[in-house]
């Protein structure tokens, strides 16, 4: 039997069973896993030929047949596997190529495989570039399963991001906590996915891990892979492709369900999701009213409430660090004024450190078998002397779970008091015209400022009257904002799983770079509310106009 401590044992072990994957991108393609890690001996061949045995390449991950079987090739050739962060939505594509040549550089990457959409990316010599087309077709085969180091990054919603050095041992053991979590639903796994391959949710948490399950003893059956710009452009597809595959799993951020909710009349009546078993939701603060109208929305489909787990993870840890059990209703509890949803019991294998209590939020600290080995291009210690990590997330453990309120980075100062802006934002939230997972509350000044997208169906000429209730429904709560803005759909950066950058959008505001469409000042610099509407730039943008 394969070793199942590093991910080439696990992967070897995957192709001995019978599982499928489907891969949605264009045509339907189905390719037995047996025969993805075979086909994955040609992408070996390249990288070992190109960068040697301990060199490092570079991976621009994308949802293609080719870009796993490449994936999977550096995975066994004992290289050191970087899956490169994609371009944020709104970067100039000069600034995107600097982040990658830093990348590059630092890594001493001798190699790069882009999408063929980037086939043209100029990376000044660092190293040279090839298709993920290329490296599957390679002429040569190379049979090794040999484990290497991978580096990911982690999400950058806070400031830029940082590459996160792990040893394979590190991720096999997140990887098969992950499964025996999933117990006794790890049998037999058919799990659904559309997040990115380049964020580790979608990596580790939903690729490599139900990948690893198709192996004995677990024998999952199917992986369907869909590309995000699927599901972002129709919500409704990927509860679609969960029915028509049957799906026992799957994964995403909570805008995802906010997003379902929004469009929930348009999904088929037809829906079948009595098979769906865990639903697991991460990757931001959970919001419970969310889950609450999901659960209730979706029981007519046949959806069961107690498939919702939240959970709590990170890049460092290789992804899942908490998670609630499948088949236990989540719990919460009030504090602070907010309702902090569960994320759970600490997988095998894995510490949690936080304040007891619900009244005394406090660092969150992790220490445990799958954590990193370091930072790409620093020469700190990640960990203390014993072992712990520090995250930069605030939370409390009760009853043995941990309780997650926010970042450390993204506290709020009013009036002396110390604010999460998870809650704010789910209030600002809950008005009609503000788009579902658009909502920013970003410090300015002595106070704080709520960015919101506008939703694509609310009319802009009852924008005035959003803004004015968003501030009063946060007045309410003793927390006014100065400023409430408007921005046009879809136009706030964010990371590739989706989380608004609060750090950038709080730039871009103060540089007057925001696509705005309505503003609503309050504070000393104006003698009362001052409404603005929306006008244009000169490069066509929106922008505040004086009416």
């Amino acid at each position: 039997m394969s070793d199942l401590t590093t991910v080439p044992g696990l992967l070897e072990n995957a192709a001995s069973g019978g599982g499928v994957v489907t891969v949605l991108a264009g045509e339907r393609e189905d390719v037995a896993v047996g025969e993805l890690w075979l086909r994955s001996e040609r992408a070996a061949a390249r990288f070992l030929e190109t960068v040697g045995p301990g060199g490092a390449v570079g991976l621009l991950l994308e949802t293609s047949v080719d870009c796993l079987v490449s994936l999977l090739g550096a995975w066994r050739a004992g290289v050191t596997t970087l899956s490169l962060p994609p371009p944020p939505r709104s970067a100039p594509p000069d600034a995107y190529r600097d982040d990658l040549l830093d990348i590059v550089r630092a890594a001493g990457a001798g190699l790069v495989v882009l999408p063929e959409r980037l086939a043209g990316l100029d990376l000044a010599g660092a190293a040279p570039t090839a298709s993920f087309r290329e490296c599957a077709a390679h002429p040569r085969r190379a049979d090794v399963a040999d484990p290497g180091e991978f580096v990911q990054f982690s999400s950058g919603s806070t400031g830029r991001p940082k590459g996160v050095r792990l040893a394979s041992r590190s991720i096999a053991a997140n990887v098969t906590a992950m499964i025996e979590h999933m117990a006794p639903h790890d049998q037999g796994a058919v799990a659904v996915s559309w997040l990115p391959l380049s964020h580790d949710m979608g990596l580790v948490g939903a690729c490599l891990t139900i990948l690893a399950s198709m192996g004995r003893p677990w024998r999952g059956r199917r992986l369907v892979l869909m590309p995000p710009e699927r599901m972002v452009a129709r919500p409704g597809r990927w509860l679609e492709a969960c029915s028509e595959f049957g799906a026992t799993v799957t994964c995403a951020p909570g805008f995802a369900l906010d997003l379902v909710l929004a469009r929930a009349r348009a999904l088929p009546p037809g829906l079948d999701l009595r098979p769906l078993r865990i639903l697991i939701v991460g990757s931001e603060p959970i919001a419970a009213d969310t889950l609450r109208r999901f659960g209730r929305e979706l029981a007519g489909l046949g959806f069961d409430e107690t498939a919702l787990c939240p959970a709590y993870g990170m890049a460092e840890a290789a992804l899942a660090v908490t998670m609630v059990r499948p088949g236990e209703r989540w719990r919460s509890t009030p504090a602070d004024g907010a309702e902090v949803v569960s994320c759970g019991v600490p997988l095998r294998g894995l510490e949690v450190r936080a304040p007891a209590g619900a009244g005394a939020a406090g660092p969150v600290e992790v220490r445990g078998a799958s954590l990193l080995t370091g930072y790409l291009a620093r020469t700190a210690p990640a960990v203390d002397g014993d072992g712990w990590l520090a995250t930069r997330d605030l939370g409390f453990v009760r009853d043995g779970e941990l309780y997650v309120v926010g970042r450390a980075d993204d506290v709020l100062v009013l009036a002396g008091r110390k604010l999460s802006p998870e809650p704010l934002e789910a209030a600002a939230a809950r008005h009609a015209a503000v788009r579902p997972g658009g909502c920013a509350a970003v410090a300015a000044g002595g106070g704080y400022v709520v960015v919101a997208e506008r939703r694509a169906a609310a009319a802009r000429a009852d924008l005035g009257e959003a803004c004015r209730w968003i501030r009063r429904e946060l007045a309410i709560r003793g927390a006014a904002p100065t400023e409430v803005v408007f921005v046009r759909p879809g136009s706030l950066p964010r990371t590739a799983s989706g989380k608004l950058r609060r750090r950038q959008i709080g730039q871009l505001r103060v540089a007057g770079e925001l696509a705005v469409e309505a503003v609503l000042r309050f504070g000393p610099a104006a003698a009362g509310p001052a409404f603005t509407g929306a006008g244009r730039d000169r490069t066509g943008a929106s922008r505040a106009d004086p009416r």
